[in-house]
């Protein structure tokens, strides 16, 4: 019997350039029952989308996955596949219909609610019977022993994108902090499960070779899982690892002899700032303690590992001074790069109402909701002076002049410290290019970074190639 189609589209994001986890593993499930397909809407137009689609196969259905940043693409593409293919059921999933399911179901035949495998077996037996549901909600309580490896096979020529940031891999999933803009407690909620030794040898034989970035929302969870893992990545042949985590599990010097011998680069530690008040204002006082950063990010550097920063902008209390005190701490202690997202508490969460009283919404357009735009401001902080503010962080902390200097805050080797500027060189991009199209004064021009293709600036492919080359050597 031949089988049926099955066509998964990621749609347009920003920032571009890296390979997604999210559709390869929705295919692994899928692929025992049907043919799967995989077009990232990032790469090609939408006409080279439906030139490419075999008119002549069956498709049971069409999967979309949607987020705020990207509902207008959704709601266009969806309309376009029902003209094309009026007998192949839409399935939408992902952050969106997880937040708004009522908005969702509007435009789409069924949406899938937080996790996928939950619901796999399920959702198919429906299909297969013709008796598609509205909604399926996959809850975070499903073990992640003995699931499918993602099939990154399905991904169509990986060398179109960066590989900087390297190849996803999940070890874990859930998070067990409370940080209250985060999305992980909407998709995943509080509990936390992590894949078998087994498990994970059998999915690091795709990895021999490439730089692997570990995408659970906190590795440093359970430190027996973490040093397992360690131990896995220094037999896989891999050429080097980055992850998150919470700064204070990194106190300590099992952990990092650990880290350090299996080719840990760089731990993203979501510090978010560096005033307490800012931090106590989103639940951030019990994983970061001020007076611990400069001692723990001095000792993890003193292993080989640099620390990356998340900056929180439009956080409580933020002054002009609250950019200027920050790069001064950053470039200080050589942090590697800083992820800049503006304050967000996502529409259809509870935290959303309560942020009401403490704040202002800025913008009722969902499709700002998305970490690239002002959306709220808590009282007290001016709109004018985060807009500023960030230019100016920008400008400064991603100089040519400033990466450099940076590097020699923490002691490195010249290929680690051309590492370390190559690196900055890649990631810097998608900020420069809010300056370049000037998205932070006129957000409506953001519509231009999400929908143009993507495609290899030359320097960064240059950066991006050497980089890898000294991964690898």
């Amino acid at each position: 019997m031949i089988k049926q189609t099955v066509i998964l589209v990621d749609l347009p994001v920003f920032p571009k350039g890296s390979i997604s986890l999210s559709l390869p593993a929705v295919a692994s499930v899928l692929s025992s029952y049907y043919e799967i397909e995989i077009f990232d809407l990032n790469i090609i137009d939408g006409n080279t989308f439906f030139s490419q689609i075999d008119k002549n196969k069956s498709i049971a259905f069409f999967g979309l996955k949607v987020s705020c940043q990207n509902i207008e693409n959704a709601i266009s593409l969806t309309s376009e596949i029902r003209q094309y293919f009026p007998k192949s059921s839409l399935i939408w999933g992902g952050e969106l219909p997880t937040l708004l399911p009522e908005k969702c179901l509007k435009y789409t035949d069924t949406i899938v609610q937080g996790l996928w495998e939950p619901i796999a077996d399920s959702l198919i037996a429906d299909l297969q019977n013709v008796k598609l549901k509205k909604t399926y909600i996959g809850d975070n309580k499903f073990s992640l022993t003995d699931i499918h490896p993602p099939r990154f096979d399905l991904i169509k020529d990986p060398s179109r994108y960066y590989s900087f940031m390297g190849m996803p891999l999940e070890t874990s999933r859930g998070c067990t902090e409370v940080c209250s803009f985060c999305m992980v407690h909407v998709m995943q909620k509080k509990n936390y499960f992590v894949k078998s030794s087994a498990q994970l040898e059998r999915e690091l034989t795709a990895y021999r070779g490439k730089f692997i970035n570990i995408v659970d929302y906190n590795f440093g969870v359970n430190s027996s899982h973490m040093i397992d893992t360690c131990s896995l990545i220094s037999k896989s042949g891999a050429s080097g690892w980055m992850a998150e985590m919470c700064i204070e599990e990194l106190d300590n010097e099992e952990i990092l002899a650990a880290m350090k011998a299996s080719g840990c680069k760089i731990i993203y530690c979501g510090l978010e700032s560096i005033e307490e008040k800012a931090l106590n204002s989103v639940h951030k006082m019990n994983t970061n303690h001020i007076e611990n950063y400069e001692r723990i990010i001095r000792k993890v550097q003193s292993h080989g590992i640099q620390i990356a920063s998340g900056f929180i902008l439009g956080i409580e209390g933020m002054n002009k001074r609250t950019f200027e005190k920050t790069l001064d701490f950053f470039q200080k202690m050589g942090i590697i790069y800083a992820k800049l997202t503006f304050l967000t508490y996502n529409p259809g969460t509870k935290v959303a109402n309560y942020m009401q009283k403490k704040g202002t919404f800025t913008t009722d357009d969902i499709s700002f909701y998305d970490g690239n735009h002002l959306s709220y401001l808590p009282n007290g902080v001016e709109t004018d002076t985060v807009i500023s503010g960030t230019e100016f962080f920008i400008s400064n902390f991603y100089s040519l002049r400033n990466i450099i200097s940076r590097s020699w805050q923490t002691k490195l080797s010249l290929m680690e410290r051309l590492e370390f500027i190559l690196f900055n060189i890649c990631y810097r991009e998608a900020y420069l290019q809010w300056i370049k199209k000037n998205v932070l004064h006129n957000p409506e021009n953001f519509a231009d970074l999400l929908n143009e293709k993507f495609s290899k600036r030359w320097s960064v492919n240059i950066a991006d190639k050497l980089l890898s080359l000294i991964r690898r050597f």
